[in-house]
């Protein structure tokens, strides 16, 4: 596929995807939560039943884990039990569509297509809600964290920041 500049230098764009972005999904563990690491390619395994609650509400083209890498300092700033350096469990999903599919239905519509900082919270919390519940884990000392980026389609317009856009940075080993 061919790609292009677009109009505002900020983000570099596909000319085709089916008319569709991408979505990047970065679920972080810290170390404390243990299920985590336990036989990720196994079937049931919390790896396994994070993929099917991601895939649940998206065209899932990629799913990737990383374990016991290293939490970098915006890890840090985004979870309260994740101190930089810390040893993490990383699950990573591209899937096709914008972040809005995963947000529940409410009463503003903001199932859609357009992409802005408040579609992407709300997307955020809505998943790791669902992920939370499907591993049964109690999150109350904040150990676990959704991070989503999205490269949107053309045409498709965003109100947000650059933050919302791209992919995720590469961590070290812990």
């Amino acid at each position: 596929m061919a790609i292009t500049q677009n109009r505002s230098t900020d983000l570099t764009r596909r000319q085709a995807f089916n008319g569709k972005g991408l979505t990047f999904i970065e679920v972080i563990f810290d170390n404390a939560i243990t299920a985590t690491a336990t036989s990720p390619e196994a079937l049931d395994s919390a790896f396994d039943k994070v993929t099917k609650v991601v895939n649940k509400n998206g065209t899932l083209l990629a799913a990737s884990y990383r374990l016991a890498a290293k939490a970098t300092a915006n890890d840090a700033a985004e979870v309260a039990a994740i101190d930089a350096n810390d040893s993490i469990d990383s699950y990573q999903y591209i899937v096709e569509g914008t972040p809005g599919q995963y947000n529940a239905a409410d009463s503003a519509g903001d199932i859609n297509m357009d992409v802005d900082a408040t579609v992407i919270a709300d997307a955020e919390a809505d998943l790791e809600t669902d992920i939370l519940a499907v591993l049964d884990i109690s999150d109350s000392a904040g150990n676990t964290q959704v991070k989503i980026r999205t490269l949107l389609p053309e045409g498709v317009t965003s109100s947000g920041s650059n933050a919302i856009y791209g992919m995720f940075d590469q961590r070290g080993d812990a």
